[in-house]
């Protein structure tokens, strides 16, 4: 561990008995207003470009995931930090702002972040292998947190061409799967690559307002298009037939994820394309979320999970208790192979400053807006 590094009193990979039988409260997700980026960072705010799935008919079956072209080791796209969560809230004018007790502009939420920074927390207790980094700023009353990439390249090794196959299937599939408002237009031939559609949610946890967003995607309604709500869905990709160690490995990481992921969006079905051993995927099943848990809760507890996001985010906000700056950055890393965190300051603006300089600004011009719209209610 980095000497300059102070460790948090938490153990991920340690938990009691109180931890798997009780679980923190957090409310139910909401779901708010819709945007797409692309990859250059473009950011629009649209609810009309909505992802859904639709199953194949059966004629369609096997459907293959194989690429013509061996696999690469993929280059990263560009670190877009909070920039499009920041933004959605610039978009929805005064919906996520108030006055402060110092008469300033500020959110009316505790914790602005994107929804993989809370499935990195949730699924730390059973990771072993894999670290990370997470930034940290706190700014009039709301901490910002986002992912902060490893300096350092990707190992090449098994697990990396393991993971960049699984993340090949899955665009593979989902083209064949995916497509605009359920409608799939030929002539389109725009990839869900180019853009991907995005939704703000946000949930209460233990007193404390989250604002997070993620990539979704939607499930078809029975009933046609019109319906008020929509029910998000998760589309995945696993082999049909696997032994019994390879499915306890495949339940501690991989539907764990997928557990996370639909638990954090209010998620209540999944779609399972079932593959074999040469790519071929043979059909797709619609499983309950539910039904993965019970499958899944000798591997794992959902109470463990939730209760430790729950007493790391309270550790974060006691270390940036004192600070109210956009520019000074707090780094918590953490070591999957011992299971602890630890965390140091970076004073002012530094390289991993994230909060960017016009959302600041934009705090500053709605101060005297909301002073007005005050003052005349």
């Amino acid at each position: 561990m980095v000497s300059n590094y102070k460790i948090l009193n938490i153990q991920a990979h340690s938990w009691t008995e109180e931890d798997m039988q009780i679980f923190p409260t957090i409310s139910k997700p909401v779901s708010h207003g819709g945007f797409i980026w692309t990859p250059n960072g473009h950011f629009e705010r649209n609810f009309q470009k909505i992802p859904y799935i639709v199953v194949p008919p059966t004629n369609k079956f096997p459907i293959s995931l194989r690429h013509e072209e061996p696999l690469q080791k993929q280059e990263k796209m560009p670190q877009l930090f909070l920039d499009n969560i920041l933004q959605y809230i610039e978009s929805s004018s005064f919906s996520y702002l108030k006055v402060g007790d110092n008469l300033r502009a500020e959110l009316n939420v505790h914790i602005v972040c994107t929804s993989e920074v809370l499935e990195l927390m949730m699924c730390a207790p059973y990771e072993k292998k894999t670290g990370w980094s997470l930034g940290v700023t706190r700014y009039r009353n709301t901490m910002y947190i986002c992912r902060i990439n490893s300096e350092k390249p990707d190992p090449f090794d098994q697990d990396y061409l393991r993971r960049i196959m699984q993340e090949s299937w899955l665009r593979k599939l989902r083209s064949h799967c995916v497509f605009e408002n359920g409608v799939e237009m030929q002539e389109q031939n725009q990839s869900s690559e180019d853009f991907r559609f995005n939704v703000a949610f946000s949930f209460v946890l233990n007193g404390n307002r989250v604002l997070f967003d993620s990539p979704v995607l939607a499930e078809m309604n029975p009933n046609g298009l019109n319906g008020s709500t929509l029910n998000w869905a998760e589309l995945q990709v696993r082999l049909l037939h696997m032994s019994r160690s390879d499915w306890s490995v495949h339940n501690r990481t991989e539907a764990l994820k997928w557990w996370v992921k639909c638990f954090l969006l209010g998620i209540e079905s999944l779609y399972i394309a079932h593959r074999d051993e040469n790519a071929f995927v043979l059909d797709i099943k619609k499983t309950s979320v539910r039904d993965l848990w019970k499958d899944c809760e000798k591997d794992w507890s959902t109470g463990v999970c939730a209760n430790f996001m729950v007493r790391l985010l309270n550790c974060m906000s006691q270390v940036m208790a004192p600070i109210d700056c956009p520019s000074t950055v707090y780094l918590f890393k953490f070591d999957a192979s011992q299971g602890i965190v630890s965390y140091k300051g970076l004073q002012g603006r530094n390289q991993y400053t994230f909060v960017s300089d016009w959302f600041r600004m934009m705090l500053d011009e709605h101060t005297t807006d909301l002073q007005d719209k005050s003052s005349r209610v």
